[in-house]
């Protein structure tokens, strides 16, 4: 499994979540992007709180996140004995970055 993102993710529009977990003796994550909304410089106005109500927050990503881990552990693409280890949202690159994607 493939942990590098594609050099064309563009952090303005899109945020990465790793989803890490140990199956047996391994280590492993799974990588995906999701929409995140865009905040402008300076006040916000209610149009645009409107706009960033309607992307999911961290909460809720992390929510996401354990629901696919779930699912793969149901649709047997990891193995039954799975553990979830931890969720990460990178929301800007240099968070990626770190994560080493």
């Amino acid at each position: 499994m493939t942990s590098h993102r594609s050099a064309r993710v563009d952090y303005t529009s899109q945020c990465t979540v790793i989803i890490t977990y140990f199956d047996g003796d391994r280590q492993d994550r799974v990588v995906y992007e999701r929409p995140q909304s865009q905040v402008p410089d300076g006040p916000l106005s209610t149009f645009d709180r409107i706009r960033i109500s309607q992307f999911p927050t961290d909460d809720e990503l992390t929510v996401e996140a354990r629901r696919i881990f779930a699912d793969m552990k149901l649709n047997r693409r990891i193995g039954e004995a799975a553990s979830l280890s931890s969720v990460f949202i990178a929301r800007t690159a240099a968070a990626a970055l770190e994560m080493g994607l």
